[in-house]
Parts: structure tokens; C-alpha cells; sequence
């Protein structure tokens, strides 16, 4: 037995690879997880889908792989809620069984469900065998925006309300602004069965030095430009098209030094180039593709000003990120954003949707560099202040987990 109180850990999860956006790039949580797990002697089994193409970036870490046909993967090809409607069929019928025959095998101290889709299988094989079961969702997209009507929030979260049918020992809900703690309990979930951490952070990064034209050389940019990011996966919901929008509002003369880098990649790339022809902004926006983590505080220094134009939340992790690195941060004040942008403080939040709102709280910062300065050092105090350490959060996790072994065994 660890120190930690138990010895095994069985995890269903849905992702073929820790990095969501291939080779290194996306959000690392996974990774410092398992890395976490592994490093206080925890025996890990993993029970993932088969990668496409045979690529398998779990392979270095220290942990007893499974695996099972990509079943999320292959339904997320067809349109939105069609996908999702045969995802929350398909997957329990097929990997129930395989997981409860790895969990007869294995006989771990605890079965972790990644993601709302693995809830009812963790679920059942829990029960069925009596092993204590939890699930780590990574926010609840929709389900915390009660302004919808009955039948849009049905229809924008129907696998997710079906998914909390089945109930489990402990729900851990990362904070990233979407409102879950709030939306599981008007679901019907008890605040006591809900663990709220914070989203990780490399809090080191605000502490880094780098050579900004060297870095901007480097990757392609402006040198002497004053830059705007946004860092995100090229999807719908993150409404990249916004701040384009935005970016074409701001007078000729403000934007006379000003570019706009837009970091990342996702199926809505190549929407995002024809708009920025479209709007006439092609020598003022720079695509620099998907960013290898380790080079995403390299990034953000070496830029002066976040954006976030999310339809569901900009307190994210790349929005904190930024924070800690030192920019200050133009948001749409949607679900929790106003928890780390703090206006006239650390940054300015806008209107939801209000792309003029948006230009104009742009242009005020590109017009005003004492100003600039003084929200980016305020931003970096925050996050100094306020964010969780990596190390601390997957101590924090493997408390939660102790706690749910200990309780159910009491």
C-alpha cells in the first residue's frame, strides 16, 4: 500500500493520445496526471481507444495499456447532435464489458472515468463489482447555461443528462469557467459528492525570461508589432471569426502597428484564412499553426494582448495562461470569465457578442501603453496569487481519490 492509501488505479478514458492536438500540442492535464499517479508508486491501467495511423503518444509513460476500437473518434465525424446521440448509445454497449473484465483482472482500488461519455460504464462495472468509482470532467460545456429554453438545452446537452443518470462516488469537475459545480447540482448531484480544483498551471512561467524579437523571429511574427493572441483548437464555439470581426472595427491609424496571431488548428482553419481575406486583414494576421506546449510560454511573452471570444467560458486555460505570463486580457464576460479577468484590473471584459465593444477595448489598450503595462503586471500578480501548481493540483486529485477509497470502505 502507498502512502497515498491504495495501490491501483483502473482508467476509462476516451482520448486516443494526451495531446488533443497531436505531437506535443493541446492541454497537458492528462499528462501531468498519469505522470502524477505514476511518480507516487500508484500502478496505473489504462483503458483507451486504438490511435489512428498506429501513433501513440502514452507509450513513454510507466502504465499498463489497453485498448479498445476508436468509437468516439469515428462518431464525431457525423453532424453535431447525431454524433453525439450514437456516441451515448454505442459506447457503454461496447465497452462495459471490457472494462469489467480488465476490473475482475485487475481488482484496482478504484475505477476513474474520463469524461461525461465514460460515466455510465464506469458506473455499472463499479456497482457490479463493488469497487468505488469516480469521473474527471474537464468542464461541462452547455450544461451550466440555464438562459437557453427547455428545448435547446436539451437539445445542446441531452448525452450529458442522460450520462449523470448513473451515479458514481465522486464527480471532480476542473474549473475552467463553465459553471460545473453550479450545473451538476441542478442536475440532481449532491455538493457533497463534487470536488471543484482549479485548472493546473506552470506557475514558473511567470518567472521566465526570453528574447521577444528572437522569439517573434523565430516563429514568423512582426518584430516591432504590437500583437494580439488568441490560442485555442479552431472549432465553432471558440469564435475566432469575432475578434477578425473586431480587428477590422479598429481605426487605421491604431492598427497601423498592430497584427493579430491566431494560434492553433482545428477543422475551422481554413474558414478562418478565407475571413481574414475577406475582411482584408491578410498582412495583419499571422496563422502559426498548433503550438508545442512547451513552446506556449514562449508564445505569450512574446505577445502584448490575450483575446477571448469563447461562446462558453474565457477563463480557460490558455486565458489564465496568458495571464500569468504577463499580457493583459479582451474578453466576452461569458459563464465564470469574470473570476480570473477582472475588469479595469487585470484586463476588460465585453459584452458577449459585441465584436464593437470588443474593437473598442482593443484599440484603448493598443493606444495606451501605460495603461498596457499596468493591467499585464496586475495580470501576473493575479495569477501568481490565485492559480494551483501542477504539482499541487495532482496532489489535491489524489487526495480526492484517497478520500472516495476511504469512504467507501468505512
Amino acid at each position: 500500500m502507498t502512502k497515498h492509501g491504495f495501490n491501483k488505479i483502473l482508467i476509462l478514458s476516451i482520448w486516443e493520445n494526451l495531446w488533443s492536438l497531436g505531437e506535443g500540442c493541446g492541454v497537458p492535464d492528462e499528462l501531468h496526471f498519469i505522470n502524477g499517479l505514476h511518480s507516487k508508486g500508484i500502478e496505473i491501467f489504462l483503458l483507451k481507444p486504438e490511435p489512428e495511423g498506429h501513433i501513440d503518444d502514452h507509450e513513454q509513460i510507466g502504465i499498463n495499456k489497453y485498448t479498445y476500437p476508436s468509437i468516439v473518434s469515428s462518431f464525431e465525424k457525423l453532424p453535431g447532435p447525431i454524433g453525439r446521440f450514437f456516441i451515448s448509445v454505442y459506447f457503454p454497449y461496447k465497452i462495459t464489458n471490457r472494462l469489467k473484465y480488465l476490473a475482475e483482472m485487475i481488482k484496482p482500488d478504484l475505477i476513474l472515468g474520463l469524461s461525461h461519455q465514460s460515466i455510465q460504464p464506469v458506473s455499472k462495472v463499479g456497482r457490479e463489482l463493488g469497487i468505488p468509482t469516480a469521473v474527471k470532467l474537464f468542464g461541462v460545456m452547455r450544461l451550466g447555461i440555464n438562459k437557453l429554453s427547455r428545448l435547446k438545452y436539451w437539445y445542446s446537452n441531452f448525452d450529458q443528462i442522460n450520462s449523470l443518470r448513473y451515479p458514481v462516488n465522486r464527480y471532480i469537475v476542473l474549473n475552467d469557467g463553465t459553471l460545473g459545480k453550479e450545473a451538476l447540482i441542478g442536475r440532481g448531484i449532491p455538493e457533497s459528492e463534487i470536488s471543484f480544483p482549479q485548472n493546473g498551471m506552470s506557475l514558473k512561467w511567470t518567472e521566465m525570461k526570453i528574447d521577444r524579437r528572437e522569439i517573434r523571429g523565430s516563429m514568423g511574427l512582426p518584430e516591432d508589432d504590437i500583437l494580439i493572441v488568441t490560442l485555442s483548437r479552431f472549432v465553432k464555439l471558440k469564435r475566432i471569426s469575432h475578434l477578425l470581426k473586431a480587428a477590422a472595427k479598429i481605426s487605421d491609424k491604431t492598427i497601423k502597428h498592430v497584427s493579430f496571431v491566431l494560434a492553433g488548428d482545428g477543422p475551422r482553419k481554413e474558414y478562418l484564412i478565407r475571413k481574414t481575406r475577406d475582411l482584408g486583414l491578410e498582412n495583419r494576421v499571422y496563422f502559426t499553426g498548433a503550438i508545442p506546449y512547451k513552446r506556449v510560454p514562449e508564445l505569450l511573452k512574446a505577445c502584448d494582448i490575450f483575446a477571448g471570444t469563447s461562446e462558453l467560458t474565457n477563463m480557460a486555460m490558455p486565458t489564465c495562461e496568458a495571464m500569468l505570463c504577463g499580457l493583459p486580457v479582451v474578453a466576452y464576460n461569458v459563464a465564470g470569465t469574470s473570476e480570473v479577468v477582472r475588469d479595469g484590473e487585470t484586463g476588460f471584459l465585453v459584452e458577449n457578442s459585441n465584436t464593437d465593444a470588443f474593437a473598442k477595448k482593443l484599440s484603448l489598450l493598443i493606444n495606451d501603453n501605460d495603461l498596457r503595462q499596468r493591467l499585464a503586471e496586475n495580470a501576473a500578480t493575479f495569477s501568481k496569487k490565485h492559480f494551483v501548481d501542477w504539482d499541487r493540483r495532482i496532489e489535491q486529485e489524489i487526495e480526492i481519490l484517497k478520500a472516495v477509497i476511504d469512504n467507501y470502505q468505512t
